[in-house]
């Protein structure tokens, strides 16, 4: 994956139009331009800047550039580089779950941001877990467990027919999960999800009787 040196002028655009954000917009386009040692420090005179924001000014920047991430299909780093995550993004991330105990969405997006690059390797459902205890109805939550479990299982279904890396029994009940997940979903997340979940409890059954169990 490289860098999407359009989808860069695009975001340098969209922060310049944001009040405060001229640093994360001068990041942006100096790495459009290639200018990757000054594009780190306007990133880093922005970051020293940004983190004394209120919380509430903070949010909404992490929540725009995480928005901007998952839309984001090259390297992720390019959006979300791991100063600007692990200096900014995270601590807020993880303020705003402390200040607010009964909202899932800092934990929601906990989750969305802990893989995918260098940023952070934390899987994302122990924080869609969290997420759920807070508010057992947050469907995007539910949604995103449900792809983290289908990831999960699919690692241990990769090798097939030859090999099963796991337990395919457990991954049976944790299918049965994702199906009670889904039952709130909106017809889309159905309708995507609904033929991996199937494809995933076909091939843990089709194991299973292969291997006699």
């Amino acid at each position: 994956m490289g860098f999407d040196l359009g989808y860069l002028r695009e975001l340098a655009e969209d922060a310049s139009e944001h009040s405060g954000w001229s640093g994360v917009a001068d990041y942006f386009r100096l790495r459009h331009r290639g200018l990757r040692r000054e594009a780190l420090e306007a990133l880093d005179a922005f970051v020293a800047g940004a983190v004394s924001w209120p919380l509430a000014e903070r949010i909404t920047f992490a929540v725009w550039i995480g928005e901007r991430r998952l839309a984001y299909r090259g390297q992720p780093e390019a959006v979300l580089p791991v100063p600007l995550f692990r200096l900014l993004v995270r601590p807020t991330l993880e303020e705003w779950a402390e200040a607010r105990p009964a909202d899932p969405w800092p934990l929601v997006w906990q989750a969305r941001l802990s893989s995918g690059g260098s940023t952070w390797h934390a899987p994302p459902e122990p924080f869609l877990r969290e997420a759920l205890a807070r508010d057992p109805l947050c469907v995007p939550a539910r949604v995103d467990l449900v792809r983290a479990i289908l990831a999960d299982i699919a690692f241990r279904q990769h090798e097939l027919p030859g090999a099963y890396l796991g337990e395919a029994a457990q991954d049976l009940l944790a299918l049965d999960e994702a199906e009670d997940l889904m039952s709130a979903a909106d017809e889309d997340a159905r309708f995507d999800l609904g033929p991996e979940i199937a494809w995933a409890r076909a091939e843990a059954r089709g194991w299973l009787e292969r291997a006699g169990g």
